[in-house]
């Protein structure tokens, strides 16, 4: 039996378990990009951590968190 076209699609779509938009601002000397406050708080950010902008081959971006390491010694 085929399917349609849009069943295809329904099928093979990807659903974020999170989408947001963030908008770039500048302070005169640096663009600022401001992280929504549901993804900070999902990731537990704060000021002083760091994040990683990653690449790929098609132009896609994975945003990597990296934590602040002074926040690593106070759990250890």
């Amino acid at each position: 039996m085929a399917i349609t076209r849009k069943e295809l699609e329904e099928l093979i779509s990807v659903k974020p378990k999170v989408e947001k938009v963030a908008t770039l601002s500048s302070d005169g000397k640096n663009l600022l990009l401001r992280v929504p406050k549901e993804i900070r708080e999902m990731f537990s950010l704060d000021k002083g951590d760091k994040v990683r902008f990653v690449v790929d081959d098609k132009q896609k971006i994975n945003f990597e968190v990296i934590k602040n390491a002074e926040e690593k010694e106070k759990r250890s």
